[in-house]
């Protein structure tokens, strides 16, 4: 079984590459032949489209003569520039009768189709409608590419690997990773942290870490007199950092206005990290009542609040430990992930579309 999965190129950070790089660590190029085809380069915007052409050509190439086969085709679409770039891979791919499974992970792809003019949904439409197979990222997810696609949806959920539960004694950060943004709710959670300041152990500081808007961030925090309530250590691609600083956090927050189901925090759960979110996208369906608190997107009042009703109920936040820690192993473990996608595999391998329940049990 040959199968043939595209999207951002692995130097790339964000969501997609790590729910690619999950996939590869969790062994699925060992139990399929797979080749990892990127179209995105993650540079400028003239870079990314010579990028995109010079990889265009390359895959018609194979495909026109070369004669390369591919059972399957897994492809990581997003919203605008990525959405363009797969519309021309889906294309190829459809007239060479190569079964397409378009895996959506775009946080606002519903408001890049409710912005377009009625031509351009119609072209959304119809580039969905090319593919075999669509997943996505939960059921309210699975609910909306039913309202605007023929094409049969699937509920495939994103995954982490559990870690061991061996915390350490010095919590002392409230964590967000990831981009510093407006849409993330960056700017929310600092001035949350002002009806923080005085109610909760001066040990606590919030630990910001991510690329965007770095230096504006920064500035916002120095602006309101905060820095000694603040690390903003920018983008940190090393493991053994990221491990380190999961295991002095004490909450993981993410008051985004807009998500998909974020692998954040997936991951943050699985250090075992109560969550402070907002009730958007696929979370309700990751945080509930017994791991965390999901409050309304723009909500500064209420981000403060769970926050100081966490830090002040130790008991709770142990409680909340234990269950998210189980809840990756049952319910969002990778290894489960990739068992699934390869009976999803096979199953388009035999020219069938199986039910859901067939290959999306545990």
């Amino acid at each position: 079984m040959k199968v043939i999965m595209i999207g951002s190129h692995l130097r790339v950070n964000g969501g997609i590459t790590r729910v690619v790089r999950n996939y590869f660590e969790a062994g699925l190029s060992q139990k399929v032949d797979l080749e990892y085809f990127p179209t995105y380069y993650g540079s400028n915007h003239f870079l990314n489209i010579c990028y995109f052409v010079l990889q265009f050509i390359k895959l018609f190439i194979k495909l026109s003569f070369i004669n390369q086969q591919y059972n399957v085709a897994h492809i990581h679409m997003s919203y605008k520039g990525s959405f363009i770039r797969k519309k021309y891979i889906i294309q190829l791919l459809k007239y060479k009768n190569i079964p397409i499974i378009l895996h959506m992970h775009g946080s606002q792809f519903k408001d890049f189709y409710n912005n377009n003019s009625d031509f351009k949904k119609k072209e959304i439409r119809d580039t969905l409608n090319k593919a075999t197979i669509i997943l996505a990222l939960g059921e309210l997810w699975k609910e909306y590419y039913q309202s605007i696609s023929q094409t049969k949806v699937v509920s495939f959920e994103n995954a982490v690997f559990p870690k061991s539960t061996e915390y350490s004694n010095e919590k002392i950060y409230i964590t967000t990773m990831g981009i510093l943004s407006q849409r993330k709710g960056t700017y929310d959670l600092i001035e949350a942290s002002l009806r923080i300041k005085g109610k909760v152990d001066p040990k606590y500081k919030f630990l910001i870490a991510g690329d965007g808007e770095v230096e504006r961030v920064k500035k916002k925090i120095e602006e309101l007199n905060l820095e000694d309530m603040f690390e903003i250590p920018g983008w940190i691609s090393d493991q053994v950092k990221i491990n380190e600083i999961y295991r002095k956090s004490i909450i993981f927050v993410l008051p985004s206005y807009n998500e998909g189901m974020p692998m954040s925090i997936l991951e943050a759960m699985s250090y075992g990290l109560p969550v402070v979110s907002t009730d958007v996208g696929s979370i309700s369906s990751v945080v509930k009542g017994e791991n965390g608190l999901l409050v309304k997107a723009g909500d500064i009042e209420a981000i403060a609040n769970s926050i100081i009703c966490l830090l002040n109920d130790q008991q709770n936040i142990k409680k909340f430990e234990i269950n998210n820690s189980e809840r990756i192993k049952t319910h969002y473990n990778i290894n489960h992930s990739v068992g699934k996608l390869i009976m999803l595999y096979k199953s388009l391998l035999k020219e069938k579309i199986p039910e859901e329940k067939n290959y999306l049990s545990s």
